[in-house]
């Protein structure tokens, strides 16, 4: 439910007051909820319990956020406290108190839980408060603008201009955020969708109702197959300006023949050696993954890696033709129906062979955007015999000959003994 219309059915504002926030909006930008605030239509715990609701998790009021002890906020690096906009408020027994922008981000609560062991506790809180938090107990400076809310007394902060001597050079401009979490200079229309990630892609398009789910791989490529039957050619004895006079003259064009571009070279074959240095010297997770991708990449011309929890895998990243890395992130395969990613379940120790023709199989691909490969190679990074992650990868059309198995199960031994010193530093700072 968008803000405004919460806010009405609750009582909380007026019509009148609605649309004079909405022409301010319209008028300096931004997001609605910090047109409220500034206008004194709005307050704090007000937006809390919007975003609550919306998100169906608890609200941490500012009070939660302040006086946190130390050993609860080393629980949480700075660098996922700054990427993610969550502050650890509190560890009860195994249960860590999250607060978080969006208490719906999958991968930051699989992260964190990863990480330290325990299991998340997530609550909503505004950006304002998120960023405070994490500026005062990090030390650390987020570029966002924020506005005082609930009385407080701080005056909006605007990143200082430089002067001409000192500009920086150009780069890419960063997104400043507000109290709901999204960038300034969204659009007027997504006003009211707070759990919207601003870093994610939009997710794969929704099919529609009278364009149902593939049935098989079989049906989803003669979907894709849009080539014509025939090309018709132009004699080859003809001289190529006779062959476009000839078709001006009859207003009839010739199509020529597509030539498909020859395949992308694959880069150098990073070494075991170079990626067991990487990993010695990983000090989150996101520097592991990219240790295990780019060893694989410089092997496939496809690679990705799914984290796995309870029911379902979900994407994290990936390289190579076609790939997206951030629409992958948005890609989720459930785990109570038969697809590539079950064969661990099975107790397979890893598959490399032919995509099975299965439905869940065709929708995977279908959401990747790329066509079902020849072979497929997955492999299960565990902890404590536990998978923990799957590695994907593909080499397109190309059969090929059989990968070394033996060496990625080196690299992901080796990546999963990355994995528990990270978790093992976590709770070091915990004890």
């Amino acid at each position: 439910m968008k803000l405004g219309d919460w806010l009405l059915g609750k009582g909380k504002i007026t019509e009148d007051q609605l649309a004079r926030s909405l022409s301010d909006q319209g008028f300096f930008g931004g997001r609605l909820g910090n047109s409220l605030i500034k206008l004194g239509f709005l307050d704090e715990d007000t937006l809390g319990e919007y975003l609550a609701d919306v998100s169906h998790s608890r609200y941490a009021p500012p009070q939660r956020l302040e006086s946190v002890p130390r050993e609860v906020i080393a629980a949480v690096p700075a660098r996922l406290a700054a990427r993610y906009r969550i502050v650890p408020i509190a560890i009860q027994g195994r249960k860590l108190h999250l607060a978080m922008r969006d208490p719906k981000d999958l991968i930051a609560l699989d992260e964190i839980a990863f990480l330290t062991g325990l299991t998340i506790e997530p609550y909503v809180a505004t950006e304002y408060r998120i960023v405070r938090a994490i500026e005062r107990y990090y030390g650390i400076t987020l570029v966002a603008r924020t506005i005082p809310v609930s009385g407080d007394a701080e005056a909006i902060r605007v990143p200082r201009k430089a002067a001409p001597s000192e500009a920086a050079p150009p780069g890419p401009k960063a997104a400043e955020m507000g109290l709901d979490g999204l960038p300034l200079d969204a659009e007027v229309s997504d006003t009211d969708e707070p759990f919207v990630s601003a870093l994610a892609s939009p997710p794969p398009p929704a099919e529609a109702d009278d364009e149902p789910v593939p049935a098989s791989l079989d049906e989803w490529r003669q979907a894709q197959q849009e080539v014509p039957e025939e090309f018709p050619e132009p004699p080859a004895s003809a001289p190529a300006k006779a062959g476009l006079a000839g078709a001006a003259a009859t207003g009839r064009v010739t199509r020529p023949v597509a030539v498909a571009a020859p395949p992308t070279p694959l880069p150098e074959p990073a070494t075991l050696e170079a990626a067991a240095t990487r990993l010695r010297a990983a000090e989150t997770r996101d520097e592991v993954f990219d240790a295990i991708l780019e060893f694989t990449a410089s092997r496939f011309r496809r690679a990705a890696l799914f984290v796995v929890q309870q029911d379902r895998v979900l994407g994290w990243s990936g390289r190579g033709e076609s790939l997206s890395p951030l629409r992958i992130r948005n890609v989720t395969v459930p785990l109570d129906r038969p697809s590539l990613f079950v064969f661990f379940r099975n107790g397979g120790d890893y598959f490399y062979g032919p995509v099975p023709d299965l439905p869940a199989n065709a929708r995977f691909y279908l959401d990747m955007a790329t066509p079902p490969p020849s072979r497929v190679l997955l492999l299960p990074l565990k902890i404590k015999d536990r998978p923990a992650v799957v590695l994907y990868a593909d080499n397109g059309p190309d059969t090929g000959k059989a990968p070394d198995i033996q060496i990625y199960r080196r690299l992901l031994s080796k990546a999963a003994l990355a994995l528990e010193v990270l978790i093992l530093r976590n709770k070091i700072m915990m004890i």
